[in-house]
């Protein structure tokens, strides 16, 4: 029963090692540094990056988003928006996440699940340095979820 009982123990140890890590990773910013650059290392989904006269649009697809759920989601968009805060040309950034979604006749496509938009008064407002305690739901200048997405 102890051997089960350690067996048991190690497995979970095992399974929790390899599973997905919740922490974004720290991107070091610099007058060189991209918006790519930022999201490319936040993220390894895939993405697209469009920029004009900092408006700046960050399109993102999880194709695994039933692992992720709408709170890794969110944790990887405040962390860029953090990050991305510190580029002067960023004005106005918006995220927009899209997952795979069964329609009524079981096949799947790529749909919006989430969009966060900042106008450029709201974004320099808010305090990025202690942005994992942001509430982005509430600070953005725009927020909607597809009733899809759980937490």
């Amino acid at each position: 029963m102890k051997k089960l009982f350690y067996i048991l123990l190690l497995f979970t140890l095992l399974l929790s090692a390899c599973g997905k890590n919740t922490e974004p990773k720290e991107v070091a910013v610099d007058k060189d540094t991209s918006v790519k650059d930022i999201v490319g290392a936040i993220v390894k989904n895939k993405y697209t990056v469009e920029e004009d006269k900092g408006i700046v649009t960050i399109s993102i697809q999880d194709t695994d988003v039933r692992e992720g759920l709408k709170s890794q989601m969110i944790k990887d968009s405040t962390k860029i928006f953090a990050e991305i805060s510190k580029l002067e040309s960023v004005k106005t950034p918006s995220i927009i996440w899209s997952a795979p979604l069964a329609g009524p006749n079981g096949s799947e496509k790529m749909t919006e699940v989430l969009s966060i938009y900042f106008d450029e008064q709201d974004f320099k407002e808010v305090n990025w340095a202690n942005y994992n305690q942001l509430n982005i739901e509430s600070i953005a200048t725009h927020y909607t979820e597809n009733d899809a997405l759980e937490d």
